[in-house]
């Protein structure tokens, strides 16, 4: 009797316990979060923390902040929170009156959590935009007008057509030369109006951007690239591993050279233009002559901007390598070196066949009667 007893008196203790202990662990859980900016009020003072790593011990410095949050659900309310420094280059030594962004979590009851996350530089990045557009309109007076508009038609279609359908799973190749060509005829039709020369750029820019595509293809799949060399792509992988990742590498590299492409051919086709203006009974041949000239001037320094623009951003990489001595045959056989690699030898091919394609169609449309 007893025994039966004692698990009656168990299981009465175990019903009774168990929506206690669910309810507090669910206190515990976040249902939201958001990022919100605040301000440093106040920077109390500077503790010191013991922490274990690897079984040793190490001290951490961290400041007490007395911030006041301007965004958000808990606007203007006043918190105290830490932010920890140690010897890691990327800590933020924030001073008083500082603007931070905080990342928030809620709980339920109304509690919730502040953490720093990084200085809030967004005031920064306009007045920094504002200047670009302001040079733009003294120095270029319509013509930087219409530079800004076909600027910001090219910023809406990549992420209001290309990026939405992109990650709803169209094909990232087959939408990036739709919105490149987009953005070429746009561009070029603000830009110049729409006569003979506009029509040659445009023309020799969807020409020279869709050789680009074709080798980019042709040699990312002679040399294995599966679009993931990047630590921001393998961190989208984990949470959309369905996506083409491969093709977005080949979207890459067509958007990224479309800028120079489209230079490139706009200056073959406004000089046989030019040309043709001034000696109207010049040749077909010597238009494309004309054309082909130049271009040799241009071709150069434009190839070296696209390769230049690559290795800038991988330039630490390059660095770290070069500081630890390691094999140069070892080191171009890595996938995001092979990377970079197709990604700069495409575009400038692209970019240097649209010269002598531009320089055609120019000469032909520039001339067609003769």
């Amino acid at each position: 009797m007893k025994k039966y007893l004692k698990i009656f008196l168990f299981f009465t203790i175990f019903i009774l316990i168990c929506p206690v202990v669910i309810a507090q662990n669910n206190n515990n859980v976040a249902i939201s979060h958001s990022y919100e900016k605040a301000i440093v009020l106040d920077i109390k003072n500077k503790v010191e923390e013991v922490a274990e790593n690897n079984g040793t011990k190490e001290v951490i410095s961290a400041q007490k902040l007395k911030i006041k949050i301007l965004s958000g659900k808990h606007k203007n309310d006043e918190k105290e929170i830490k932010n920890s420094l140690s010897n890691n280059p990327l800590d933020l030594k924030i001073k008083k009156g500082d603007k931070i962004l905080v990342y928030i979590e809620e709980f339920p009851k109304g509690k919730y959590t502040a953490q720093v996350q990084e200085f809030y530089v967004l005031p920064s990045l306009i007045f920094f935009i504002i200047l670009f557009f302001l040079i733009l309109l003294i120095v270029g007076g319509k013509q930087g007008l219409k530079a800004i508009i076909s600027l910001a038609v090219s910023i809406f279609l990549i992420f209001e057509l290309f990026i939405p359908r992109a990650l709803n799973g169209d094909s990232p190749i087959f939408l990036s030369l739709i919105v490149s060509t987009i953005i070429t005829i746009v561009t070029l039709i603000l830009v110049s109006g729409f006569h003979k020369k506009t029509v040659s750029a445009i023309l020799g820019t969807i020409g020279g951007v869709a050789i680009a595509a074709l080798l980019a293809i042709i040699f990312g799949n002679f040399t294995h690239l599966n679009g993931l060399s990047d630590e921001n792509a393998r961190s989208m992988f984990t949470q959309l591993p369905d996506l083409n990742f491969k093709g977005l590498l080949f979207a890459g590299i067509i958007i990224g050279a479309l800028g120079a492409v489209m230079d490139v051919a706009m200056s073959i086709a406004s000089t046989i233009s030019e040309v043709k203006k001034a000696n109207k009974q010049i040749k077909r041949s010597s238009l494309i002559k004309s054309g082909l000239a130049v271009g040799k001037d241009i071709m150069g320094t434009m190839s070296n901007t696209l390769i230049f623009a690559y290795v800038g951003s991988s330039l630490f990489l390059i660095l770290i390598f070069t500081q630890y001595g390691g094999s140069y045959l070892n080191f171009l056989n890595f996938n995001f070196v092979a990377e970079e690699i197709v990604r700069s030898i495409a575009g400038s091919i692209g970019l240097i066949l649209s010269i002598p394609l531009t320089a055609i169609i120019a000469g032909y449309l520039e001339n067609r009667d003769r």
